[in-house]
């Protein structure tokens, strides 16, 4: 299963429709989780026809120019149920079909806001202490890094919330799954060094 994440800054430019479809392609993922829409699910839908004709999707609509989810997935590699979604998450369970695999996913973009980070991160340990399966795939934009590392420039002091995701992780018993494409994923498009 092939997973790919994006936090799009926006899906409602014609050169962010071919730059999905043109990574669909590429990549063939069986699941693609969409943060920063900045669209609703009926754009979502006719974008989706565009881009990975005979896929599904689930979607959470951005509020006003900001946020909006969506998980989009192939229906004959895998089957997405028992949704739940708010602003900030989108979560299923699923099955990967022909196999026993069975289990949760959860695709999030949180707030800036360290508080409401904290409490996202303690809904998502109540929601997930409840699932009916072991395996659990989370991804998505949380805005918040474990260690300096991850980061170039800005402050070299972490935010408080870096313990909270630490103890997140470790009390979730998660790992943390290194990208294939690099240790940065984000960029702000400025030059230079």
């Amino acid at each position: 299963m092939k997973l790919i994440s994006w936090n799009v800054r926006g899906l409602n430019s014609p050169s962010k429709h071919r730059m999905l479809k043109n990574l669909i392609q590429q990549e063939k993922p069986t699941l693609v989780f969409l943060q920063e829409t900045k669209s609703n699910s009926v754009v979502i839908e006719r974008i989706l026809n565009k881009v990975w004709f005979r896929s599904c999707s689930v979607s959470v609509d951005a509020s006003g120019a900001s946020g909006g989810l969506a998980i989009l997935w192939n229906p004959q590699i895998l089957n997405l149920q028992d949704f739940h979604a708010s602003h900030f998450l989108i979560q299923a369970t699923f099955h990967l079909i022909g196999t026993n695999i069975h289990g949760h996913l959860s695709n999030v973009y949180f707030p800036q806001n360290i508080q409401q980070k904290l409490y996202l991160l303690d809904t998502l340990t109540t929601l997930n202490s409840k699932r009916q399966f072991p395996l659990w795939i989370g991804g998505g934009d949380f805005n918040i890094i474990t260690a300096s590392e991850e980061k170039t420039g800005g402050r070299s002091k972490l935010d408080s919330d870096n313990s909270g995701f630490k103890d997140f992780i470790q009390r979730n018993q998660l790992m943390d799954m290194q990208t294939s494409n690099g240790i940065y994923t984000w960029t702000n498009k400025r030059r230079g060094s």
